[in-house]
């Protein structure tokens, strides 16, 4: 009955295992290397999935039509920068820190659809957005005093830009994938969203591939020489997107977005643990705040 917590809690756990592996390739790989195994070895482990569940629950392939194509190419590029960004981050700022900023992507797309949309939000959930705006800005703040020129100030810095800028792509490439999904018709949702995540994957290895073989093929070589580790991320990638993708389809998608915020927690016990950073005080206290934000966004939301 209670299934889609648990597994909701190991794609959260799988999930940060797998950008704690990419931020201990980045010293070797570099920032695009890092990234392109995110993608490139996960492949194999995406297929052998969509395989494995078709058989075992004898379910059909989806029939793919040009909408489906056209949102996931967008979500598949939008989820490169996004996974760029977020590897870029990790040099400026520790782990816990960086996972945190990637995850205001729940309060950007609050904000988002208010000024796109014109969905005015209720006070319980401005209040919520507003205390994850705080938050953000204490992560900003974590090693500097708290002042107002400080204040204004980290609103302009490189890791501040990283970071909001990771979330929003973040945000919108979760969009774009519930659009390719939702495309595929009404077959079955597992299936459905695996064959996404399958392609996307196939499309991101061709084109950030052959973008890295003209600019940085030195680092494209790199993660071939370096499978062992790479294949880790891919492991834990399929593992993060088969967890997520049955939990969304065996529960409501707010709680589970809710519970998920978990990871934050669990990247703050790998910083300490694994890394051996320190977060301060005021990084402990802002990721505390922003689970607090999300969790009530996704509540009143």
């Amino acid at each position: 009955m209670y299934i889609w917590i648990w597994v909701t809690i190991a794609a959260a756990l799988s999930q940060s295992l797998r950008t704690a592996q990419q931020k201990n390739l980045q010293p070797v790989l570099g920032n695009l290397g890092a990234s392109f195994v995110r993608f490139s070895y996960a492949i194999p482990f995406a297929w052998a999935w969509i395989i494995f569940y078709s058989i075992i629950f004898d379910v059909e392939l989806p029939e793919l039509n040009l909408l489906f194509f056209f949102w996931v190419t967008i979500a598949g590029l939008t989820q490169i920068v996004f996974t760029v960004l977020l590897i870029t981050l990790f040099s400026h700022r520790s782990f816990a820190a960086g996972t945190a900023f990637s995850k205001t992507e729940v309060l950007q797309a609050a904000i988002f659809e208010a000024i796109i949309l014109g969905h005015i939000v209720n006070f319980k959930l401005g209040f919520a957005i507003i205390l994850g705006v705080i938050a953000v800005f204490l992560l900003s703040l974590a090693k500097s005093k708290l002042t107002f020129k400080n204040l204004l100030n980290s609103l302009f810095t490189k890791q501040a830009a990283l970071g909001l800028g990771s979330g929003a792509f973040l945000g919108f490439c979760t969009v774009a994938y519930r659009a390719a999904t939702d495309s595929l018709g009404n077959g079955d949702l597992v299936m459905n969203a695996s064959i996404t995540g399958g392609i996307s994957v196939l499309i991101q290895t061709i084109i950030m591939g052959a973008w890295m073989i003209r600019y940085a093929n030195n680092e494209l070589i790199l993660t071939f020489k370096h499978w062992r580790g790479s294949s880790l991320v891919g492991l834990f990638g399929a593992i993060t997107t088969a967890c997520w993708f049955y939990a969304f389809s065996a529960n409501a998608v707010a709680p589970v977005r809710a519970l998920g915020q978990i990871e934050l927690v669990i990247a703050l016990l790998i910083s300490i643990l694994f890394f051996k950073e320190k977060p301060t005080i005021k990084e402990i206290t802002a990721i505390f705040l922003l689970i607090l934000s999300i969790v009530l966004v996704v509540i009143y939301n």
